[in-house]
C-alpha cells in the first residue's frame, strides 16, 4: 500500500484596490478600440488617417505601460515593463513610418486592403467581447473542481 501525500495549492492573497475590475482592462480596450478605428478608416479609403489612428493608439498604449501600475493595465501588461514599452513603441513608430511613406494606391488594392482591415478589425472586437466576457464571469466558475 502506497501513500501518497496531496498537497494544497496555495493561492496568491487577492489584493484589493479602489478601483473597480473593470477599471483595469480599460487601457488594453483603448489601444483595442483605437487599432480597430484606425483599420475602419482605412477600410473606407482613409488610408493615412487610419494608419495615424493606429500609431497613435499604440504610442499611448506605450505611454500608458509605461506610467500606470501593473494593476490597472490588466492584459496590456504581458512582459516585463521595459519590453512592453519598447515593443508598443517600435510598433507605433513603423505604423507611423508605413502611412507616411507608402503611395497612394489604386481602387484595386484600396478595396483588398479594406477587406483585409475589416477581417482583422471584426477579429478583435470578437477577441475583445471575449475578454469582457471572461471577466464578467464568476473566480468560482474557473477553478477546477478538487
Amino acid at each position: 500500500m502506497s501513500t501518497q501525500v496531496h498537497r494544497r495549492r496555495r493561492k496568491a492573497p487577492r489584493r484589493r484596490s479602489a478601483a473597480p475590475h473593470w477599471l483595469a482592462r480599460l487601457p488594453y480596450l483603448l489601444v483595442l478600440s483605437g487599432v480597430g478605428a484606425g483599420l475602419t478608416l482605412c477600410a473606407f479609403n482613409y488610408f493615412r488617417k487610419g494608419s495615424g489612428l493606429m500609431a497613435a493608439a499604440l504610442l499611448i498604449g506605450a505611454l500608458a505601460r509605461l506610467l500606470l501600475p501593473e494593476s490597472q493595465l490588466g492584459p496590456l501588461a504581458v512582459r516585463s515593463r521595459s519590453v512592453d514599452c519598447w515593443t508598443l513603441v517600435i510598433l507605433g513608430e513603423m505604423v507611423a513610418f508605413v502611412s507616411l511613406s507608402v503611395p497612394p494606391m489604386n481602387k484595386t488594392g484600396l478595396v483588398l486592403a479594406g477587406a483585409f482591415g475589416v477581417l482583422i478589425a471584426f477579429t478583435m472586437l470578437v477577441r475583445g467581447v471575449r475578454l469582457l466576457i471572461a471577466g464578467r464571469s464568476s473566480p468560482a466558475a474557473q477553478e477546477p473542481p478538487g
